[in-house]
């Protein structure tokens, strides 16, 4: 994904009046609280646009949100919450002014719409059962998601993006900040723009392709010392190191590397222009 689309993708948030009004919650307080359910392998999505989003484990099963507004003094009160429940995932935006509207669906269905105001934040915590699908999405702030997600997808545009110990495929972008991923199960994709990549992958599932960018960083990426994959590393000023024998196919140079480790498989691709890219051993 390059820079111009997923800045697309992340100024995330909020479209299209024509659409019919959505219940909306907070607009009078700084700090809103949201409880429910969310079931095994459904989706609990949060899209913020400026303050953090950070998800941890319930302590009870159920879903638990508290979202806590900030502000160098100006007004708060356009500031407010939508909640979207469809087929059983719950979307949670929050949402700068009143031309706008949460939608379900992911980064996709939630386009931009007028100037959202950036003196203020919201700083969003949510605590959710292990087994479910986490969305923690932001535009100007920092995302994490730690001990929670049968799949994970954590974007930024301007802020870290932290996943750790979670249980499926993660997704993870920003375009203004490190990545930093460690999970008790693979696959992972992570990008940046300007920040390094760490992935970190103590199992791997299924044979899904895997995909590791950076412009102004460098790539480590960690796997099982039993890895089987088809590669490709360029870096343009950096070097390539692995811990993994590596048969080497088509052009090979000090800044360039393709071929298959062990018995190939997944596509493994790993890319920086100012920084190294490195394979180790978990």
């Amino acid at each position: 994904m390059n820079r111009t689309r997923l800045l697309a993708a992340l100024a995330v948030l909020l479209a299209a009046p024509a659409l019919g009004a959505q219940q909306q919650y907070g607009r009078d307080s700084d700090t809103w609280k949201w409880d429910g359910r969310v079931d095994a392998g459904h989706w609990m999505n949060v899209f913020n646009i400026n303050g953090s989003v950070d998800f941890a484990p319930s302590p009870d099963n159920m879903v638990h949100l508290l979202a806590v507004k900030r502000s160098n003094g100006r007004e708060m009160d356009d500031i407010h919450y939508e909640v979207v429940q469809a087929g059983g995932n719950v979307t949670i935006c929050a949402i700068w002014n009143n031309n706008s509207r949460c939608e379900d669906g992911g980064v996709e269905s939630i386009h931009r719409n007028g100037n959202n105001e950036t003196h203020s934040n919201v700083k969003i915590t949510v605590s959710v059962p292990r087994s479910v699908k986490v969305g923690a999405h932001s535009v100007n702030g920092g995302v994490s998601v730690r001990d929670v997600g049968a799949e994970v997808r954590a974007n930024t545009v301007n802020g870290g993006v932290v996943v750790r110990n979670t249980s499926g495929p993660v997704r993870a972008t920003t375009v203004n900040g490190g990545v930093d991923v460690n999970t008790a199960a693979g696959p992972v994709t992570a990008e940046t723009v300007n920040g390094n990549v760490d992935a970190r992958m103590a199992s791997l599932q299924g044979d899904d392709d895997m995909n590791f960018k950076t412009v102004n960083g460098s790539v480590t990426i960690y796997v099982p010392a039993r890895f089987d994959a088809t590669f490709q590393f360029d870096t343009v000023h950096g070097g390539i190191e692995s811990d993994f024998p590596m048969t080497l196919s088509g052009r090979w140079g000090p800044r360039h590397a393709s071929g298959t480790i062990g018995n190939g498989g997944r596509d493994v691709r790993a890319s920086s222009v100012n920084g190294s890219i490195e394979l180790r051993k978990q």
